[in-house]
């Protein structure tokens, strides 16, 4: 009896050992000790993005809610010190009434007083919208998130910053990358590419989008955000949302009223970022912007030319019209040397800032250039490093006296889509010169032996072309189709590594692959759209360019040149920035306008408006002319 009750005793010792030791390893296991995440939950602590809470445990385990993302991010922007105290402010006075109906507390155990700005500031930057943060309370509960609308915030908020194009083909290794919404790939992308998250998933692959969220978990994104902000070039944000386009009255005998804002920008190149298409341009006061080229005409002189012939510390001017850059003029082209690549030097002289260049011209000579760490190098259009190039690569070589400004190789086997800039007799060819997709115009010799493909007849300019390269002479040319614009309903969407759509026009499908370079933008002509933000059977206007379908407008464009109309205005829309109108015949229209700019109108003003048709009832206003009584 006596041996039985000291069994008893001693289990009961043993169970309380176990209690204890189970406390303790909650304990430590609460503070982040040995946790897989401890260097990210130590960091967000030390620089109080994310602190622990009173009783000095920082529960790495525990489920996040929504309002504590949005803190979370606001925190690690503001631990950068890249946004304005005085501003938040102004913004946190904008918002705060509308929080407060919704019931939006405005303490957050363990991050103070915070919450209020941290809405206000994601609101104001478009990462969230009123609507988003009534589902953050739920009578007197905080609803926790998934992680994939925590993703999609905090890609929101590093592009306010980071400023990346989003719309390109993406395709995710996750298992269940099917379960992410179409609508999110973009930002669950772009955190990838930025390394704030695994593109492998968890152990098993998967993503687990509708997961909840640990405040271990949200350590790590917002570790990588701050991060990713205190290194490299950040984007100013000002007054926040989007910026107000200014009004150009013109000066004539009626109220007039120019809605296409134009400026003439004058500098100097300072940087050229050949795979994205885009210079930065430094002007006369210092003050350095960066500016897309693509779609622009670029001119040297009078000549329209290349991005190629864009080189840092050229002077350049552009026309810019409401953002878009149109027209850029650069004062002279560069010499030009055509060769096979035969050597490089290491390092000349103490200052190791020049190498020699050698190149095998076409009569056999040699000829010798001085290449500089800001040389521009491309191989088969893609930006290289000189230690890329290789013996017999074909180069051209831009320069100015014996200082090389750029060089373009093409290699063994380059293939590209292109639009004939001239035609090509197919019994006596000779050059094939057209336009790529880069904004570059490729213009090389044709071999003797070479193949054409789906060609039976001569070629013409304006030509779509598949060409094949051999170290920058032509070897097989493919006959792709012909430039033009379609208009019918989307009804196919095929997301490969090649992707295209299929399009049906006058009952017939027509299926086209996506160019490199695709726009995809909404019925009224604005808007940046991705291509999981299509729809089948959507009506579309599509435009088949260099490389395949380049360009997807939502609806139906009617009218593309610029026309005119005399009209009524019957309502005003203030806060959508809309006129409603009738026309010479009765019938009801509604005019887009730039930002801010239907307060300059009232119901019963007689007005000219210029612009374009862009659906049966909807027309885009370029200029308006009150007319007078």
């Amino acid at each position: 009896m006596k041996r039985k009750s000291l069994c008893v005793t001693y289990r009961a010792l043993i169970m309380l050992l176990c209690v204890i030791l189970i406390s303790n390893t909650g304990l430590a296991f609460a503070n982040s000790t040995g946790h897989w995440a401890k260097p990210q939950i130590e960091s967000v602590k030390v620089k109080n993005i994310m602190p622990e809470y009173a009783e000095n445990v920082f529960k790495p385990d525990e489920a996040v809610t929504s309002l504590e993302v949005l803190v979370s991010i606001y925190r690690s922007v503001k631990a950068t010190g890249i946004i304005d105290h005085l501003q938040i402010g102004t913004i946190t006075t904008k918002y705060e009434t509308s929080l407060k109906e919704m019931g939006i507390p405005i303490m957050l155990a363990p991050y103070g007083s915070d919450t209020y700005p941290a809405l206000a500031f994601a609101l104001e930057y478009k990462i969230l919208t009123l609507d988003e943060v009534k589902v953050f309370v739920s009578g007197a509960t905080l609803t926790n998130v998934k992680k994939v609308n925590a993703s999609v915030f905090y890609a929101k908020a590093l592009n306010v910053f980071k400023v990346e194009d989003l719309n390109k083909i993406i395709l995710l290794s996750y298992k269940d990358a099917a379960e992410i919404p179409l609508s999110a790939i973009k930002y669950v992308n772009l955190l990838i590419e930025k390394g704030l998250i695994s593109s492998k998933g968890d152990s098993l692959g998967n993503f687990n989008p509708n997961a909840t969220v640990s405040r271990a978990t949200l350590a790590i994104l917002a570790d990588g955000l701050y991060n990713q902000l205190s290194s490299g070039q950040n984007q100013t944000i000002g007054g926040g949302g989007t910026p107000e386009v200014p009004v150009t009255t013109q000066p004539t005998t009626e109220n007039t009223v120019s809605l296409n804002v134009e400026k003439v920008v004058t500098g100097t190149v300072s940087a050229v970022y050949d795979d994205l298409l885009k210079v930065e341009v430094t002007n006369l006061e210092g003050k350095a912007d960066v500016y897309s080229l693509e779609g622009a005409v670029i001119k040297v002189g009078t000549e329209i030319s290349s991005f190629e012939n864009i080189v840092i510390n050229t002077p350049i001017e552009l026309n810019v019209k409401n953002n878009l850059v149109t027209e850029v003029k650069i004062d002279k082209a560069l010499e030009r040397i055509e060769g096979s690549f035969n050597l490089l030097t290491d390092y000349i002289g103490a200052s190791k800032l020049r190498r020699s260049l050698k190149i095998v011209l076409p009569n056999n000579t040699f000829d010798f250039r001085s290449v500089y760490d800001t040389t521009l190098i491309t191989i088969d259009g893609k930006t290289a490093k000189p230690e890329a190039l290789k013996a017999n690569y074909k180069v051209i070589v831009l320069h100015e006296g014996y200082d090389v400004k750029r060089i373009i190789a093409y290699s063994e086997l380059y293939e590209f889509y292109g639009m004939l800039k001239a035609p090509i007799d197919i019994k006596m060819p000779t050059v094939l010169e057209a336009s790529l997709d880069t904004g570059n115009i490729f213009k090389g010799n044709i071999d003797k032996g070479v193949s054409f493909i789906n060609v039976n007849q001569n070629l013409a300019a304006g030509d779509l072309v598949k060409v094949s390269l051999k170290y920058g002479v032509v070897q097989k040319i493919e006959y792709v189709g012909m430039a033009k614009t379609i208009v019918g309903k989307l009804s196919g969407i095929h997301i490969k590594a090649a992707p295209e759509l299929t399009f049906t026009v006058l009952n017939k499908e027509e299926t086209y692959a996506v160019s490199s370079r695709l726009k995809i933008i909404n019925e009224l002509g604005t808007g940046s759209l991705s291509i999981y933000d299509l729809r089948l059977d959507q009506e579309v206007t599509v435009d088949i360019g260099i490389g395949g379908v380049t360009k997807v407008q939502m609806g139906r464009k009617l009218v593309s040149e610029p026309t005119g109309l005399k009209t009524t205005v019957t309502q005003v829309l203030e806060s959508s920035n809309l006129l409603l109108v009738t026309d010479e015949s009765n019938r009801l229209r509604t005019v887009t306008l730039p930002s801010n700019q239907a307060s300059h109108y009232q119901v019963g003003m007689v007005i000219y408006i210029e612009g374009k048709a862009l659906t049966e009832t909807i027309f885009e206003a370029t200029k308006i002319t009150i007319q007078t009584p």
